[in-house]
């Protein structure tokens, strides 16, 4: 494969979030999707005609699609309980592999997906899209500055009104499918969680078969606490980010806004003055963050925090919360191995 080349993509789910990378990748001239795959009619058609491939370019099994497409790459954005099979399938042709949140539902699985993209010589990537959202890039940005302290003290809660289950449908998914995205915002900002302590539960009106809520203290190591919920089942939306350091109080106000309390004199809870707006950073769609990451792994060999080994980090916390809420008792990060 010529480096100056498009990468060839075959892409393996096209309905729901799989519409996306059809649509940026077209349009991207370092990309070329050559191959649709869906069980879904429907889907191939809409994506079909988007893409403007040929309905010899369309197949219901991705067997079949690597057995008759050249393709340097595959796209996954099906059930995240299909993802394992599909990512292996990728390796197993010596494919580069970039696969939608959560990589996998299984931490001794997720393991060995990463050793399997490993001895297959190939750039694996997890879709964490969250990462790239713009209130993270310029929280990122205004932590990196050094102005505001190192924070201590962090809250992130996120209640989602999304009654229907649809494919949320097993044990543990509130956390492998939403709270991995805010498990890897807070590992990309503030490392490793060495220690987890976590209940999950549902509400009396739920229509979700197993808990859609999680409630957790996260402990990092580099020493900040976040408290940490997040649910399926709340009747209105709330997305909140608050973060406290010795010198005061970092709070989102949607979108890019942040704004910055300075912190007053000892004993005094007022903050010093008034609240002063944070710079934000220019706006872009978090998907393409994942893309131009993902093509500079396979072009340049530069790793990013979204590779599937990096990814690992972030399902740890998974694992953790799980587990802790589990056995009713804080889990620590070396329990994992």
């Amino acid at each position: 494969m010529q480096t100056d080349s498009p990468v060839r993509t075959i892409h393996v789910g096209v309905g729901g979030r799989g519409a996306w990378p059809v649509e940026l990748l077209i349009d991207d001239p370092r990309f070329q999707p050559v191959a649709l795959v869906d069980v879904v009619p429907e889907n191939l058609t809409r994506a079909r005609e988007r893409s403007g491939l040929p309905e010899s370019a369309c197949f219901s099994d991705v067997d079949a699609a690597l057995a008759h497409v050249d393709a340097d790459a595959l796209v996954v954005c099906t059930p995240t309980r299909t993802h394992a099979r599909f990512c292996r399938a990728g390796f197993a042709a010596g494919k580069h592999v970039l696969v939608e949140k959560g990589m996998t539902l299984d931490w001794s699985e997720a393991n060995a997906l990463v050793r399997e993209a490993a001895e297959a010589n190939v750039c694996f990537c997890v879709s964490q899209n969250y990462r790239y959202n713009v209130e993270v890039r310029t929280l990122k940005q205004a932590l990196d500055s050094g102005r505001y302290g190192t924070p201590h003290l962090i809250d992130l809660i996120h209640h989602r009104h999304r009654p229907e289950p649809r494919t949320l449908d097993y044990p543990g998914a509130v956390v492998w499918d939403m709270s991995c995205h805010h498990f890897d915002n807070l590992v990309y900002l503030f490392g490793p969680v060495a220690r987890a302590t976590a209940v999950t539960h549902n509400a009396p009106w739920s229509a979700y078969p197993y808990d859609a809520g999680v409630s957790a203290i996260l402990e990092f190591a580099a020493g900040p606490v976040c408290t940490y919920e997040t649910t399926h089942q709340a009747v209105v939306n709330d997305y909140r980010w608050i973060l406290q350091s010795e010198r005061g109080t970092l709070r989102n106000l949607g979108g890019s806004a942040w704004e910055w309390l300075p912190r007053g004199e000892i004993r005094q809870f007022a903050p010093a003055g008034p609240a002063e707006p944070v710079e934000a950073v220019p706006p872009k769609r978090s998907e393409q963050g994942v893309v131009d990451d993902w093509y500079r792994y396979i072009r340049e060999g530069i790793e990013p925090g979204i590779s599937g080994r990096h990814n690992l980090e972030t399902l740890a916390v998974c694992e953790m919360v799980l587990r802790a809420a589990a056995q009713r008792r804080s889990i620590a990060r070396e329990e994992l191995g």
